[in-house]
């Protein structure tokens, strides 16, 4: 047997929740841009240690910026009006 919590928020909540949430995670993801932007690739000490490709390290960190931005949407359309 399962249950479900349903919880109603007025919509005047609801959307401040939600647009509380878009800017914290927006201040997250500049932050983590500029960490990857601002970081120099260091060479290893030894030759056995593969670089790490600074496009490959761009990609993994824009990639998930067009995932919140999609479910961010996919949210806004379900807040109630």
């Amino acid at each position: 047997m399962t249950s479900v919590l349903t919880v109603s928020l007025p919509p005047a909540a609801a959307t401040a929740l939600f647009w509380s949430a878009v800017v914290a995670c927006g201040i997250a993801q500049l932050f983590i841009l500029r960490a990857v932007f601002r970081t120099l690739p260091v060479l290893p000490s030894s030759s056995e240690v593969p670089t790490p490709h600074r496009l490959t390290e761009i990609v993994w960190v824009v990639l998930p910026v067009g995932g919140l931005i999609a479910v961010f949407i996919g949210a806004y359309g379900a807040l109630p009006r």
